[in-house]
Parts: structure tokens; sequence; C-alpha cells
């Protein structure tokens, strides 16, 4: 009855959006969830005995939708404090979930992710008085690849736990995608064809999104019976649960792509072979595609819709996507319209609620192709709002403002972020945010959602969080402050340094100021060796090593400093009135005058390396750092403050206590804090840098008991522990890239010893990263395998999926068609796939320094083919550890007292001036971009000049003429 309810209220609200001038929204109003307001309350009470089994009985929920404006979500939060019950209701399940998170994390500082949660609550739950409403209809999530580079393998407990995560943040429509092949199993025996056919056209698990867009077919199958079994049952439990949540599955259609033994059956169809995509075997490529507009098409796509909606049930949303990285075989607008109308209609025959869910990833791919008229010409062959497109790389590339707002259609604004599951510290929340503003603000913008559109998860947690909020904040946040807050909540700490760290990466690494569709393919270790390696510096490297000194300094039990920690952020951008990440650097250059000594926030904390031998100093020299002195810092040539003072430059009074959230907040999220809470900062002004100096060993030595036990505690939390292996990481993914740039150097200049000594510290760096990554559970090639292996019921079946994991974190295809596009930073993959790899490239630099002859760069990969990375993917039967080894805090420790003296202030301003002259580059040629737009405006309005002109003298002549002619006839 309440669905039903809900259903012809949708109607009576869809005929008022019609008439309201809002056409695109009829069809989305139709979409309600199936489950009744009850079972939803359930399904929000289940996630929190998941989440909090031990505080669960106190929270009480509720699913009420008239609390909130009709399809939107609202949450309520209210508690009066003091033991009492927290009452959570929302407009739906997800909205009450979603309740529940605002509420842990703004009111209890704690933190949910995928790599770990920190939930240590108060004993005594803060009071609230909490209302929150969406800002758009629609929360998305995933991308196609979503499911083959980092969902591949999961089991329930895995989805289970993600289901749980999207319903806490909001998502409200996510992909359905597992046990589709199951189907399609199905309608393809139906039809008649055979299941040696089904083998050559079905691919290995880890590469069904390809498969399923018709990029390749084949490669890394044949898939079993059990293979079938076992993932239709585990759809059910998705499904169930999503739809228990209030959540709308987006499931899949049928885009055209055909067994090349429907030929058979079939002579008579319209069925041609795609081209070759990235250079595949015939074998394993040039797809087969039914054309949208030959009768069979429908027939097959009605067909496999009933089926899904007899096994599963519908939620009459469905993706597909016909042309993903392939071109039609004609860019004629009636062609394409009548492509889209067939696609729409296999559809529509079998569920005529049905709403087509598209990537938009075609319009920013080949945009030579997809030109106005073409894209037109798809985006309205079907019905207006009976299309929804996903913009799906909105923070860096959106398409709507070049397609007028998609026609008309509705779309929804993506965060794509990442490609292939890469490692590597890597965010753009400056372009997001103004993009995101832009897109609000757009004429007659049809925006319905805000989304997450990553090729692989797992990685920079940071930015999907960030993200996240994006759907409910009806303002953009100060990112200064959030950053502080999100160090805050993600570990449980007020310490000051860690809201300074995660202020430095926020403004550097994450806030990436130039056109960078794929960062990995710059992370110069993790590449297939070669002479010209991809080499950018996009971010301010200081920041990143002064945040890595701070979360080192909080690992290793230093006394807190927060005067300190905040002195260094004046004049360089992160004044809390300036809205972090939007060319906060750039500001504080025009502060300081760009110099690289000031223009960078150094830490204060001197740091001085044991063991500065030699050794060390060839280490620093391998890296391109100079030979250290005594002592290291990232303070380099800046004044002392006695110089400052006397140049007129007046010291800063201590920062004030960094307020603390007292919980019952609303959007704003004021904050509150009393003097005890921040004991590091003194009251009297004290604590810069002149007058700390002297203090810090003492300080060291006689740091409070307390400065011991706030450090044990965070040094616990998995999440300080997983930042600080990833931060070190970082640290020494750039390290190797400089030590690689300076051994091409040599091999360069000829000089064979150096060439060899920067091969060995290169080499015994891949092993210290290789120890690092081991001793953390997120960062194991060992889970991935074991993941694969847990799905086999056969020997054989086991074999095959282990290649297909391996294979995709490596070659990417039978001979390395996308080498190392997917290739991760893994404890087990840096000491088999890696290492092996740049130590057969540095012995052969040195080989043909010996020999006198040239770097064959073709032979070297042949070479590397046959003897390291196709061996890697083979290696079926070779154990990878799936649990971590080692301490990390120990580990990281370690390796920053090694690598730490490389970052001198030399080798940092360095780094500092590469980075300035690709942001230079970057504002050249946005100029060159928009003078050329400029200029072919000018000469579109000379030519319409031009061409009034011309009718004015063909109408002047032909006055002329009439005049004659009458003169003539009246003569």
């Amino acid at each position: 009855m309440g669905v039903l309810i809900a259903f012809i209220v949708g109607l009576l609200v869809s005929a008022a959006a019609a008439a309201a001038g809002r056409p695109w929204e009829t069809h989305l109003n139709q979409l309600a969830p199936s489950s009744s307001s009850e079972a939803q309350a359930d399904a929000v009470e289940g996630l929190i005995k998941r989440l909090l089994p031990d505080r669960a009985e106190a929270f009480a929920v509720t699913v009420d939708p008239s609390i909130g404006p009709q399809y939107k979500d609202t949450f309520v939060v209210t508690s009066p404090g003091v033991n009492a019950t927290v009452d959570i209701t929302g407009t739906s399940g997800v909205a009450a979930a979603s309740g529940l998170l605002h509420y842990l994390k703004y009111s209890c500082n704690a933190h949910v992710s995928w790599e770990a949660d920190q939930l240590d609550l108060p004993d005594a739950l803060p009071a609230a008085q909490i209302k929150v409403t969406s800002v758009d209809r629609f929360r998305y999530y995933q991308n196609v690849c979503t499911v083959s580079y980092s969902m591949a393998w999961w089991d329930w407990a895995r989805w289970e736990r993600e289901i749980d995560w999207m319903a806490l943040n909001g998502i409200n429509l996510p992909l359905a995608f597992t046990g589709q092949e199951a189907i399609w199993h199905r309608v393809y025996t139906a039809l008649g064809l055979t299941q040696e056919e089904l083998d050559e056209h079905f691919s290995g698990p880890a590469f069904f999104a390809w498969a399923r867009m018709g990029n390749i077919r084949g490669w890394g199958g044949p898939l079993s019976m059990a293979w079938h079994n076992q993932t239709l049952a585990l759809q059910h439990k998705i499904l169930d649960r999503m739809r228990q949540f209030g959540i709308l599955p987006v499931l899949p259609a049928f885009a055209g792509h055909v067994p090349g033994g429907l030929t058979r059956l079939f002579p008579e169809a319209n069925i041609t072979r795609m081209s070759r995509w990235v250079n595949f075997p015939d074998q394993y490529s040039r797809t087969y595609l039914l054309d949208p507009n030959d009768p069979l098409f429908l027939k097959i796509g009605s067909a496999f819709i009933q089926e899904i909606m007899s096994e599963f049930g519908t939620d009459h949303i469905y993706n597909c996507d016909t042309f993903n990285e392939m071109t039609p075989s004609s860019n004629d607008p009636t062609y394409l319209r009548s492509v889209g109308a067939a696609i729409y209609g296999g559809m529509s025959h079998a569920d005529p609620g049905a709403i087509w869910a598209m990537q938009g990833w075609i319009f920013f791919k080949d945009p030579t192709f997809w030109k106005v008229e073409q894209s037109k010409a798809l985006l309205t062959s079907v019905p207006l709002g009976r299309l929804l497109v996903l913009d799906l790389a909105s923070e860096r590339a959106p398409q709507y403002n070049r397609l007028e707002s998609y026609f008309g259609q509705p779309f929804i604004f993506n965060m794509l972020h990442n490609y292939g599951g890469v490692d590597g510290l890597f965010g753009n929340v400056g372009t997001l945010l103004q993009n995101l503003q832009e897109a609000r603000a757009f004429p007659n913008v049809t925006m319905v959602g805000t989304g997450l559109t990553p090729e692989g998860i797992n990685q920079n947690y940071v930015m999907y969080d960030f993200m996240n909020e994006m759907g409910w904040r009806q303002q953009a946040p100060n990112v200064t402050q959030w950053a502080a807050d999100y160090a805050r909540r993600r570990y449980g700490s007020s310490d000051a340094r860690l809201a300074t760290a995660w202020q430095y990466l926020m403004r550097s690494v994450y806030d990436c100021q130039i056109f960078l569709r794929f960062h990995g393919r710059h992370i110069i270790i993790a590449r297939r060796p070669k002479l010209r390696p991809n080499y950018l510096m996009w971010y301010n490297m200081t920041d990143v090593v002064a945040a890595w000194d701070l979360l080192v300094g909080v690992a290793r039990g230093d006394a807190a400093d927060a005067s300190e920690a905040h002195e260094d952020l004046e004049g360089v951008g992160m004044d809390p009135a300036i809205p972090a990440g939007q060319s906060g650097i750039r500001r504080g250059d025009a502060r300081r005058g760009g110099r690289a000594d000031e223009g960078a926030p150094p830490p204060r904390r001197s740091f001085s390396a044991s063991g500065e031998d030699a050794g060390q100093q060839r280490l620093i020299a391998t890296a391109g750092g100079d030979a250290p002195p005594p002592q290291h810092s990232l303070e380099g040539r800046r004044e002392p403050q006695q110089q400052r003072i006397r140049r007129g430059v007046e010291p800063r009074p201590a920062p004030p206590a960094r307020p603390r959230y007292a919980g019952g907040a609303s959007d704003s999220q004021q904050r509150d804090m009393s003097e005890e809470d921040c004991p590091e900062e003194s009251g009297d002004g004290r604590g810069r840098a002149g007058e700390r100096e002297g203090e810090r060993e003492g300080q060291r030595e006689d740091r409070p008991e307390r400065e011991r036990e706030k450090a044990a505690v965070v040094t616990d939390q998995a999440t300080f522990r997983h930042d600080l292996v990833d931060v070190t990481r970082q640290i020494l993914q750039v390290t190797g890239g400089q030590m690689v740039m300076k051994m091409i150097d040599h091999y360069r200049n000829k000089v064979s010893l150096a060439v060899e000594e920067s091969h060995m510290l290169l080499l015994d760096l891949l092993k210290d990263m290789e120890q690092l990554l081991a001793s953390s559970p997120d960062f194991l090639l060992g889970r991935w395998v074991k993941d694969a292996a847990s799905w086999a019921t056969t020997q054989e079946e086991r074999d095959l999926y282990v290649y297909n994991a391996l294979n995709q974190v490596s070659l990417w295809g039978p001979q390395g068609q996308i080498t190392d596009y997917a290739v991760k930073q893994w404890a087990g993959q840096v000491s088999d796939y890696l290492l092996p790899r740049w130590d057969k490239f540095g012995r052969a630099l040195v080989d043909c320094l010996a020999e006198g002859k040239d770097f064959d760069q073709l032979a070297f990969g042949e070479d590397l083919f046959k003897t390291v990375e196709e061996p890697f993917t083979k290696n079926v039967n070779r154990t990878f550890s799936s649990e971590p080894i080692g301490d990390s805090v120990e580990i990281a420790l370690r390796l920053h007292a090694k690598y730490r003296p490389i970052y001198d202030a030399k080798f940092l301003s360095y780094l500092e001036m590469r980075y300035r002259q690709l942001l230079k580059r970057e504002e050249w040629m946005k100029m060159k971009k928009e003078g050329k737009r400029r200029k072919g405006m000018m000469k579109k309005t000379k030519g319409k000049m031009k061409k009034g002109k011309e009718m004015k003298g063909k109408g002047e002549k032909m006055d002329s003429w009439r005049e004659n002619s009458v003169k003539a006839f009246e003569e």
C-alpha cells in the first residue's frame, strides 16, 4: 500500500514538475524505493548493529517521507544528551543512514572509510539538533570499470560492508552489475548458441567491464557454471540489501555487443565487426555489433530485460554503453538518432517505465566525432527525461556545458578522479569546487545529482569523503577548516600537527591545478623503464615533506607544539578566509613574491639523521640533493626571526585555540573547544621558531607522560597507520623517480660507475618500499590474489582467476596491450614485478656503456616482456602474503631517518622550481587556448559582418533593378 501511495504521489509531482518547466524530472520522479518505510528503518538499525555493536541501543531510527521536500532526502537527528537516546529520522533509509554518519562525524568526531574506521565515541553521546536536506535528488556511485578494477573478487561480506558505506554516505543510485553473465548465458542458450561459442565471447572476471562494453571478447575466460551460480546468488543478496535501504540499483541492459556465433544462427542479421581496441589481437577483439535498427536487436534486448526482471525484479533504471571508446560506423545524425531510439526501445519494450542511464564518457573521450550535431542526435533520440546522462569526469572535464545541458536531458555531475585503481596521492579539490559551483549556476541546467565514478577505489579516501558531502552542502566548505576537522575525525585526536599535515596535503597533492587526466602515468617507478620517462612535478613537494615530518613526529611521540604547527601557514594560501583548494599557493606567491625559500612552508623542526656517512651522502646525491650538512631541515635560507623584525615584518601572535565541535550543529557545523583541549598551546604567545629552537631537545626528553599516551593512542589507530604508510610510500615513489632520472643522466654522460651506484641505490629503495607496504593490510598483492582464488571450485578455475588477477595489474592483455595502466604499489608486486624490471634496466644501461652501444628500447621491451612481465602473470602458484608483516610505524620511522636528508632546501627548491614552471606552462596553454577561441569568435563575427554587407549590397542592387524595371515599364 505504501509503495502504491508513493507511486500515485509521484505521478502528481511529475505532472507538477512538467507544469513548472522542469520536464526532465517528470519520469525520474516516478522512481521510488520498493521497500516500505518500516523495512528501510529496520535496514538502518541492522547497519548500526554491524557498525556500533556495543552502542546500537543508544540509537532509534524512523523513516518518514513527510519530514522534508518531495524528491530530496532529509534527515533529522535529535538528542537532549546526558545518556539519552539519539533519534534519527530520514525520508528514506539512505537519508536516515546519512543522518547517522553526519552525527558520528560532526558530533562524535568519528570516521568511517574504505580502509578502516575510527569509532571511539564519547561515553556520553553528545546532544544534537540537526536537520539537513540534500541539494539534489540523486547521489550516484560507480564507474562501469569499478566492478573490475576493485570489486571483481568481492564476496558477500565485502559487499555488505560496501552497501552499508553507500547508505551512510547518502548514495541512492549505484550500479548493480553482478551476475549478468549468468543471465546472458540463459538468453543466448535459448537462442541456440553453443557453449563453445559462449566461451569465445565471455571474458574473465577481471575484464568484465570491457567485454560488456564491446571492447574485447573472450580474454581471460571462459566462465564456468559454478561462477554463474555463485554470482547469481550474490546478486540476489546485493539487490535485496540495496532495496531494503531504499537504494535504487541500476541494472544492466543490452548495448548490442553479441557473440560471433549469432552470425551462424542469423546470417541475414546486420552484424558487423568493430575495429580493434588498443591493439588487442583479433582473437580477443574486433567484437561483433548487432545494428540497433535490426529487428533482432529488439528481440534480444527485450528478452534480456525480461529475464533480468524475472530473476531480480527491477527499479526501472538501466545502464548500457554501445560506443564506449569505439567509433560508430557513421556520423550521420539520422543514423545516430535511430541507434539511440533502438537501444532505448530494447529496454522500454520489456519495461515501459525504463530509464536509460548512459555514461557520458564518449563525449569526453572522442569530441572530434561527438560534435554538437552528432551528440544532439543521440541524446534527443530518447524521450525527454527517459535518458539520464552520467557526466563522468565533471570535476576535470564536464561536457554538459559544451552540449547545452545535454539538450534538456537530466544529468549527474560526477567526480571520476582515478584511472585503473592506481596508487599515488592525488586530487583536484579546487577545480572540483569551481566546476560544481559553475554547474549549479549554469543557465537552465538539468543537473539532478552528484556522484562518484572512479575506475578504482581504495585510494585517496579523503577526496571521496569530501565529494560525498557535496551532495548535502548548499555552500562550498572552507577546505582549510574541513581538512583540520577531517584529521580530527580520522584519527580521534586533537593534535594540531595532524590537522596541519592534512592542510599541507590538501593544498598540494590534493589540489592539482593543471589538466592532468591520468596521474598514474607519471609514477616513474611503477611504469615500464625507458630512457624518456614521463616526469611531471604537478604539486609542491615541500608541503608533502612537511606533512610527512608532522606525521612522523606524532608517530615518534615528539612533544606537540600547536603554535609551531600553525605559524607556517601564514602567507601561503592557508588563510581561513581563502577557500583552500582554490589557487591557494598562487595567492601565497603573490604575497611573498614567489620566492622558493619563502613561498613554501617548511616545518620548523630541525632534523638530524643517523648514519650520515659516505653511503648516506651518495644516497642524497643520487636522488638529486647535495651532501648533507650536520643537520637537515626544510628551512633552507629562511630568514631568522630577528632579521624579519628588523625589516619590519612583525611576528604574529600565537594562534587562538582551535575550537571543537560540540554537536547539535546544522549545515554550518560550527565548533566549540575549551582551552584544556589544546594543552600544547601556550597562552602568552610564546612558541615562535626563534624562541623554541634552544628548548627542543629538552622537550623531547622531558615531554609529559600525556604526550606519550596520546602518541600511543594515535599510532594504534588503523587509519593513522594506513596514512603513515601511504605518505611514506609517496615519498619513496618520488625519490625513486628522481633516482631513475639521475641514473639516466649518468648514462647520457657516460659515467658507468655512477650508473651502477644509482642502480644499486634504486634497488635498495624498492626493497624498502616492499617492506613498508608489506606491513599494511591495505597494500598487499596477496589479498587480491587470495580473493581471486577463493571463487574457484577446481584447480583449473583457481589458476585462471589468479592469472586474471595478476594480468590486470601488470600487462593488461596477452602482449601487454595496456601495460601498467592498472599497476599497483603493493607488496609482492614491488618485489616480483617492479624491482626486477628496474634491475634489468640498470644492468642494460651499464652493459651499453661497457660495450659502447646505444640503448635499444624496443629490444629491451621485448626481452623484459619475456623474462619478467609475462612470467609474473603466469606464475599462478607463487604465494604472496595476505597478512601484514612487520610494524608499520617502526618501518616508517626508519625510512624517514634514511630518506628525509635527501630533501634539503636546495633539492626542494629545485622541485618547487619544476612545479612552478609547470604552472606557468599551464597558464600559457590556457591563454593560448583562449586566444584561439577569441580569434575564432572574431573570425565568425567578421564572416557574419561580411555576409551582412554582401546581403545589403545584393539588396541595394535588387532595389536598383526594381526601380529601373518600373521606369522601363512606365516608359
